[in-house]
């Protein structure tokens, strides 16, 4: 797709961004022959140009559930796709986030019943839906072209409410974006049972932390485009959430989460059991969906340590780093964490045991966890009825 191509003002304002260049026509064949789909012809090309893209402030010509117009800053590069998981079609290719949200963009690698090949998609995670999936997706583009054509450019202004360094005293010490090194402690403050939570050097205390295992039993089928219930097919989520002290409830606030632990790439594949919670390590490699906070710049370099475990209380250290005003920041919290132990929903209590034993292949050990089976719950007369009687079960470590 040469810029020519490209509408006029974005194609001015179009830059790479990675230090890498683009990928030769080999390498990007090496990296499609780990997709179960050829990418589509508009979408290669434009990797072939660019690799990645920095697109400043667009807007994509439409609003997400919460009536928040949807824009988007940059094109994800190869090392940084994500291809199908837990929340995301297997035959979806996600190039693109929401600006200040964990929402996704994704182009269809296949073609579906309803829709072609090189469709783009909008994930949600703010629409109402009858499952307990994180996102609901729409359609926002025929074509990985079309959704291009279709972003307006907005000014370019700084991510934080602060003046434009144009537009600063050359000489201001209390401008950011002068100097962002001003906004660092050095020496950092030790993480400390107070103030566990350290952020550029400055520590913080916080409100309580918890980890949660979530296990989904209603999953996608891509060919009737809708959600099933599937105990047999089960799948995993794990999330960790840190609660500031007093919080503000703003956008931009530090409320640090992980939407998305990489626990069983980090165990050799397979889901470890509640002893090996112990002493788990979870590397930087793997698929994060972490985060700052809401509107928040997202965590890089995600290491977590489980220092202890004794019951449902663990003692952990999540090391990362942030970006904000041009620099790179230490993130860093250790203290304690309660397992909020396992979650999920059946149409029967019959299917307990199945789906633990597809979502966790074999590795969950009834011994070590207390199961509580909640009474039906009735969603309502606006749910079909396969999906309006579910009966909620709770695991907690015994």
């Amino acid at each position: 797709m040469p810029p020519s191509l490209l509408p006029p003002a974005l194609a001015s304002r179009l830059s790479s961004f990675s230090l890498a260049p683009a990928p030769t026509p080999e390498e990007l064949e090496q990296f499609e022959r780990g997709l179960p789909h050829p990418l589509p012809a508009d979408f290669r090309e434009f990797l072939l140009q660019f690799h990645c893209a920095l697109l400043h402030d667009c807007s994509t010509g439409f609003r997400d559930a919460v009536e928040r117009e949807v824009r988007t800053s940059h094109i994800l590069g190869l090392s940084e796709f994500e291809h199908g998981g837990a929340e995301i079609p297997s035959d979806v290719l996600v190039f693109a986030s929401q600006r200040g949200s964990i929402n996704r963009f994704g182009i269809q690698l296949a073609d579906r019943r309803d829709s072609p090949r090189g469709t783009v998609w909008f994930f949600d995670s703010n629409a109402p839906s009858e499952t307990e999936d994180l996102y609901v997706a729409r359609e926002c583009a025929p074509s990985f072209s079309a959704f291009l054509a279709q972003l307006t450019p907005h000014p370019e202004d700084p991510v934080d409410p602060v003046a434009p360094v144009s537009q600063a005293a050359p000489d201001d010490p209390n401008d950011p974006w002068l100097h962002p090194e001003a906004l660092e402690k050095v020496p950092a403050d030790l993480p400390t049972p107070e103030k566990p939570l350290v952020l550029a050097g400055h520590g913080h205390a916080i409100g309580g932390a918890r980890l949660e295992v979530y296990v989904d039993t209603w999953v996608p089928d891509l060919e009737a485009r809708k959600y099933g219930y599937e105990p047999d097919r089960a799948t995993v989520r794990y999330s960790l959430e840190v609660h500031a002290a007093e919080s503000s409830g703003e956008d931009g606030a530090p409320e640090p989460y992980a939407s998305t632990l990489p626990v069983a790439e980090a165990n050799g594949g397979r889901h470890p059991s509640l002893v090996e919670w112990s002493t788990l390590v979870l590397g930087p490699e793997g698929d994060w969906d972490a985060w700052y906070g809401n509107d928040a710049p997202s965590l890089q370099d995600n290491r977590l340590t489980v220092l202890e475990r004794s019951g449902a209380d663990l003692k952990v250290r999540w090391e990362a780093s942030y970006s904000q005003y041009g620099r790179d920041f230490a993130f860093l919290f250790e203290g304690p964490v309660h397992f909020e132990g396992i979650r999920f929903d059946v149409k029967d209590p019959a299917d307990v045991d199945r789906v633990l034993a597809s979502a966790f292949g074999g590795a969950h050990r009834p011994e070590e966890w207390t199961r509580t089976v909640g009474e039906r719950q009735d969603r309502g007369e606006h749910v079909s009825e396969d999906r309006r009687y579910r009966f909620p079960v709770t695991l907690v470590p015994a």
